[in-house]
Parts: structure tokens; sequence; C-alpha cells
């Protein structure tokens, strides 16, 4: 008797000590994550100028025109060099003199990002940016811890409206990856196919972009014009999810010179902002901050969640492609 009161008494601070350290996971973990799939809160109130109140007006897409590159004497400036001469002529066979808005892919590169939760920096988080001909590969990797890293790509090629996605999948951890599928035609159009809602099959608009190739397609129409976009202007863009196809309205607030990217230093950004629907439920507030001095790639990229989470990703730095690797 007295032998199992002892050996109970010394069970004692290793219980102590194991429910100690599951208490220290659980509260890292809700420190990342929060409880998932559940908010506790409101909304995030939405700025007033961000939210849709009546109907706007978009222009229709408008055909591209490449902007080709001075001559410089970088690998990197070669290739994108050579893929504005393979592009000269997209969408009008024949037409040199295509008049269209000004476009230029920015140079290919491993950018690589400080990840933020919440404002506590985390990991980092990586987007491969591969360009090849008339071909390109856009993939992203944000670590998030016990979950596994959120995974997202998108294949596609350039067409007579820009960046044309012709395959987006998602995965979130080690979950079933998310697919949505772009059966595009000769003329940008075509039908879409989502491996979660393969009876949804809405007609493709020109122009029609992913959750991350938008980025790279306002990052290479500001590189081919950094004109377009001047403060207040809203663009329309046609944005795929893993079952979804809707329009996306983003707010510019133009051209701002400030440090808002440490690793820049001081450094002139175009900030665009995702507008809501006033009769919508919240989904995400998404800004974006495109930096001149990276060819306008994206610099900072911050998402609002509908449970008040903040994730976000501040430019670190960009590295060559290595050697053979292609979209």
């Amino acid at each position: 008797m007295q032998h199992n009161v002892i050996s109970s008494i010394r069970r004692q601070p290793l219980r102590i000590i194991f429910l100690a350290l599951l208490l220290s996971l659980l509260g890292h973990f809700l420190l990342f994550f929060g409880v998932p799939f559940l908010s506790f809160g409101n909304s995030p109130e939405i700025a007033d100028d961000l939210i849709i109140r009546t109907e706007i007006k978009s222009e229709p897409p408008k055909k591209i025109q490449i902007t080709k590159s001075p001559p410089k004497e970088s690998v990197e400036q070669s290739s994108a060099s050579n893929l504005s001469s393979n592009l000269a002529n997209v969408g009008t066979p024949g037409t040199a003199n295509q008049q269209g808005v000004g476009f230029k892919l920015p140079n290919p590169g491993i950018l690589y990002y400080d990840a933020y939760v919440d404002g506590q920096k985390y990991q980092t988080a990586e987007i491969d940016w591969i360009v090849e001909g008339n071909s390109y590969r856009l993939y992203v990797n944000i670590p998030y811890a016990f979950i596994g890293p959120f995974v997202f790509e998108s294949r596609g090629t350039v067409d007579a409206y820009g960046i044309s996605p012709i395959i987006y999948w998602s995965q979130r951890g080690t979950r079933t990856p998310r697919y949505s599928r772009f059966d595009r035609n000769e003329k940008g159009g075509g039908q879409m196919f989502f491996s979660e809602k393969p009876e949804f099959t809405p007609e493709i608009l020109p122009g029609t972009q992913d959750r991350f190739s938008l980025i790279f397609q306002l990052a290479s129409l500001l590189n081919g014009d950094s004109k377009i976009d001047e403060s207040g202007t809203i663009r329309s863009i046609p944005v795929v999810d893993y079952n979804t196809l809707e329009n996306w309205q983003f707010k510019s607030y133009g051209e701002a010179t400030n440090d808002d990217i440490p690793s820049l230093g001081v450094t002139t950004n175009r900030h665009y902002a995702l507008m809501q629907r006033e009769t919508d439920p919240y989904k995400r507030q998404v800004d974006i901050w495109l930096a001149k001095d990276l060819e306008w790639l994206p610099g900072r990229i911050r998402s609002l969640e509908s449970n008040g989470r903040i994730l976000e990703l501040v430019f670190r730095q960009k590295n060559p492609v290595p050697m053979g690797v292609k979209p």
C-alpha cells in the first residue's frame, strides 16, 4: 500500500510536466491559428472607400502589346528579351504593330518573404516565378505550423490579354489538393472545370486570372506602362479560386515612396486593395503592394481573414532561378 502511494506521488511531476507541455503546444497552436474554422467575433470593419454600394461599370478587357526591354547583359534580361520577341505578335498573328496596353513580364526569380501571423514573424515563404518562351509557372509555398504548408501553383501561357492560366491548384497541409482547370479556346474564352464542383462549368472571360496570377498580371501591366491605375482607379479582374469564378474589383491608391518594405529601403510602391460588396458576406480583405525596384513584383501581401486573423508576406530577397529549372 505504501509502495503504491509513493509511486503515485512520483508520477505526479511527470503528469504535471506532460500537462504543461500539452498546454504549451495548444497555446502556440491557438496563437498561430486561432480555432480552425471558428470565429468568436464580428468580421473586421472594411474601410468605407472599399465598400461597393452600387454596380461598378467594368471596361471590357484590353489586348496587350508587349513592351520590349532595353538591351542588358544579364542572363535574366536576355531571357526576358527572348520572351518579348516570342510574344511580339501574341493574339494577332502577323501584326507587330498591334495597339494595346503595355505589358512586360517581370524577370524570373525565386522570391523569399518573411511570413507574419497577426504581426508575429513566423517562417520564410517562397514564391517561384519561372518564365521560358511563352510559358510560365508560379509556385507559392507558405509555411504553417502543425497543419503543414499552404501550397499554390499556377501554370499557363501568355495570350492576347496577358497572363493566361491553364491549371491552378492548391493544397493545405496533407489535405487532398484542389484544382481548377481553364479549358480555353483560341479567343481567350472557354469553360472552367473545378475538382470540388465538377457540375459547375462557368464561361471563362478573356483575361481571367487565379488568386495568385492576378498579382503578376498587375505587375506585368505596370511593367509595361507604370502610368496606368493612378490613385482612385478601380480595376475589375475575373478571378478563379478553387470552386468560384467572380469579378474582383481592386482599388489603386497610386504610388507612394516609403520604407514599408525594409529589405528594399526607401522605394516606390503601388498599393492595390480588394473591394467588398456591401451585400456580400465578408470573405477576406486583400492588400497588395507592388515594388517598382522589383519590376513591380509583390513587395508585400496582406490578407485580413473573416475571423480577424492577419496573414502577411514581406519581401526579403530575390535569387536567380537555378539552371535547368523550367516552367
